[in-house]
């Protein structure tokens, strides 16, 4: 694909999604990732024998992938980069090391990067970890995350990319009278009030708690990637997950870990969404004229093939069941 074929993808993009193209993206499988580019020749291939050097890898593949993203008329970004459970189920040691290495989401080479591109970036599910005691490393992350913020020139109209930290919606959504300023709660409940247009509540709905739990306007995202290289079809990201409340939103599974994604298949995701067939409304209330005899027999009889066979169930774990975001 040549750079110029890029840019008019851009274009194309950018023109079909004028509020911004927003992805969600939960990047699993990056400790595989690292054993398998720099560890497949040793001897014991799934040792990581040094963090600081895997931490540094993951930062300039996560740069990477957003660069990816942008350069094909992105906008948006809601990147998963850290579950609270990280925390709890892999003993103190290796929470410190994530607490530390999260860190580097801030670092001067990610500084650069963001400005370099236009980036504003935001760290948010940090009121969990400031709900913890200071003297807990996970608390004492989420101070330095907010600080960065605070400090963070924001500019309207700049690329977003937003960092999903050890975030639990429902507390966050319990906190937002606390974050949100009265006058825009009063607004809320203002366009709230008679309102019988259910798409418009949801609509209303979705802009304050978005706002909320975000610290900025995102438009409702697109698609969601992540990966399902053992079969299994998890939600990590949990934000973009909770505010939805149906519409065109589209799921997107590598069978490999996320950042082994190439740009031709990114594209070919991207096309399929924005340019593809359109999903078939029903005008009516049945199918009629959609259906020939010989087209409904061929689709039973496909069907029942199908469902004859358990193993066709779309979400079975294949394998060993392991974490999939590791």
């Amino acid at each position: 694909m040549t750079h110029t074929a890029d840019n008019s993808f851009a274009e194309r993009i950018r023109a079909r999604y004028p509020e911004g193209l927003t992805g969600v993206f939960a990047i699993g499988g990056t400790r595989t990732t690292y054993l398998l580019e720099r560890n497949r020749h040793q001897p014991n291939p799934g040792q990581i024998r040094d963090f600081y050097d895997y931490a540094d890898y993951m930062l300039t593949r996560y740069l990477e992938f957003i660069s990816l993203f942008m350069e094909l008329g992105g906008q948006n970004m809601v990147i998963t980069a850290l579950s609270h459970h990280r925390f709890y189920h892999q003993g103190n040691q290796y929470a410190e090391f994530i607490a530390r290495s999260t860190l580097d989401l801030m670092n001067d080479r990610s500084v650069a990067y963001y400005q370099a591109n236009g980036i504003d970036p935001y760290f948010v599910g940090i009121d969990t970890l400031l709900h913890l005691p200071p003297e807990h490393s996970a608390h004492q992350l989420g101070a330095k995350l907010r600080d960065f913020q605070q400090a963070w020139p924001y500019r309207e109209g700049r690329r977003k990319v937003i960092w999903e930290i050890a975030a639990i919606p429902l507390f966050s959504f319990w906190k937002a009278p606390e974050v949100m300023e009265a006058e825009q709660q009063r607004q809320l409940e203002a366009a709230l009030a008679g309102n019988t247009d259910l798409e418009d509540v949801y609509q209303t709905l979705y802009r304050y708690y978005a706002r909320a739990v975000y610290g900025t306007d995102l438009p409702m995202p697109h698609f969601y990637l992540g990966s399902n290289r053992k079969g299994s079809l998890h939600l990590r990201s949990l934000f973009p997950i909770a505010l939805l409340c149906g519409g065109p939103f589209r799921l997107f599974y590598t069978p490999y870990p996320s950042l082994f994604t190439p740009k031709e298949t990114l594209r070919a995701m991207l096309e399929d969404m924005a340019f593809g067939k359109p999903v078939v409304q029903l005008k009516g209330s049945d199918y009629s004229g959609e259906y020939t005899t010989e087209l409904a027999n061929a689709e039973y009889e496909y069907y029942m093939s199908l469902s004859a066979d358990p193993r066709s169930t779309v979400g079975l774990i294949r394998g060993a069941a392991t974490d999939d975001e590791g």
